[in-house]
């Protein structure tokens, strides 16, 4: 018979969370029930952290206990990190380089064109983003499940509930025009039926898709369900011209279709900026809105004042070429105004060329590059900020003693800072049952 240690020590050159860091550090997990290995992986009941701080200090507290061992001399040890925006069920597709000439809507058709819709062929490409996911050291999701064809699918949700991974599988939907109806039924089929068959590990949430592609009483019935919400909000300039003006691609899609209907113009067509024109959707309910790549002034006002939570996907926006378009991303302004940013991937799509992980900590390595911004909050950004976005405990990602940790990931560098400056993946080290 396997008798557990009863302890777990981890050695590292520092010991690290968003609130500061121990180095060189220690820290001691409790174990009250079994352990598994997987691939490397160990996956432990009640992670609960018994002890954090200097080796010796760790030494006075264990005593004569027993405990298995595990140096990385040469690592930082975090937190496992929370991607609060992702697109899993397309990481079958790999990264593309992008289209600049046929600008966003290129993207969408590549997507439309490429994307999988049998439930079993999405079910794989999630698999293969969970992988991706856990091989950067990530262990919460914030999962779009994706509308394909106009139907709702669970096949994501379904797949996540199966793996380490927690957070959140938002179901994606389009309601817009004279297909506003029908796609809210579809979703709210769906919904019905991820109810009946119960929730675990993964939270079952609603993606209205954007303010472009779901009108306001879409929200509105999102809203009216009190799942988890999120929605895709100020990402594109075509979105700006279609919110401002009524006009631009969007419509012409539509209208393409036979699906635009002049009621839209009574909400849209008026100058509203997005984030003003869902203002009185967010003040109604906590939303994490994805991207605001286009934010003034007054958008940041109305974010803050609505305790919306912002999902910032730096190389996506950078690959889109946002910054062109609206100006460097505002995320530090937003955060200087209490509003929670998250780190996000978006979809594998928009990665560089041979991506072998799906990785906040990579997302926060390229802020480090670009903005040289501070260390300790790119740490937040990849951790707590998107825990607490994703409705999870935010002591699932600090390191303090009592709590029960989510997982660790053991990054190659003798200090976060060197970490940041490094391209060496991560390991993940201990996950939560």
């Amino acid at each position: 018979m396997f008798f557990p240690p009863r302890f777990i020590r981890f050695n590292a050159a520092s010991i690290i969370d968003a609130t500061g860091d121990v180095s060189p550090g220690s820290i001691l997990i409790g174990v009250e029930g079994g352990i598994e290995r997987r691939d490397g992986l160990l996956v432990v009941d009640a992670p609960r952290i018994a002890a954090v701080g200097s080796p010796a200090e760790v030494d006075d507290f264990l005593g004569t206990a027993d405990a298995a061992v595990i140096d990385r001399p040469d690592h930082v040890i975090t937190p496992a990190f929370a991607n609060a925006h992702c697109h899993l069920d397309l990481t079958h597709i790999g990264p593309r380089p992008h289209d600049a000439a046929g600008g966003f809507g290129a993207f969408v058709d590549l997507v439309r064109k490429e994307r999988r819709t049998e439930d079993e062929q999405i079910a794989a490409s999630v698999a293969e983003g969970i992988r991706l996911s856990l091989a950067g050291g990530v262990l919460a999701v914030g999962d779009i499940a994706g509308s394909v064809r106009g139907r709702t699918s669970l096949a994501p949700w379904r797949t996540l509930a199966g793996s380490p991974l927690q957070g959140v599988s938002y179901l994606e939907f389009f309601a817009i025009g004279k297909a506003a109806e029908a796609g809210q039924a579809r979703a709210a089929e769906a919904l019905a039926q991820a109810r009946r068959e119960g929730q675990g590990r993964i939270a079952i949430g609603l993606q209205p898709h954007a303010p472009n592609t779901v009108g306001l009483a879409g929200y509105r019935w999102a809203v009216e369900q009190r799942v988890p919400l999120a929605t895709h909000l100020a990402e594109t300039a075509e979105e700006r011209e279609f919110i401002g003006a009524g006009t631009g691609p969007q419509r012409a899609f539509l209208e393409q279709l036979g699906l635009w209907d002049d009621a839209a113009l009574a909400e849209i067509g008026r100058g509203s900026s997005p984030v003003a024109h869902l203002a009185p959707v967010l003040d109604s309910a906590g939303f994490l809105v994805a991207h605001v790549n286009d934010a003034s002034d007054a958008d940041i006002e109305i974010l803050a004042r609505t305790g919306t939570a912002v999902a910032y996907c730096p190389r996506a926006s950078d690959y889109f070429g946002a910054a062109s378009r609206f100006g460097p991303h505002r995320y530090r302004d937003m955060i200087a105004a209490g509003i929670p940013v998250a780190l996000g991937t978006d979809s594998i799509i928009n990665l560089p060329a041979g991506t072998e992980r799906l990785s906040t900590l990579d997302e926060a390595r390229y802020l480090w590059r670009r903005d040289r911004t501070d260390p300790m909050q790119l740490l937040a950004m990849a951790t707590t900020a998107g825990g607490r976005a994703l409705g999870l405990s935010e002591g699932a990602f600090l390191l303090g003693a009592g709590t029960s940790v989510l997982g660790l990931a053991a990054v190659p560098g003798r200090s976060w800072a060197e970490a940041l400056g490094s391209e060496a993946p991560p390991e993940l080290l201990l996950a939560r049952k």
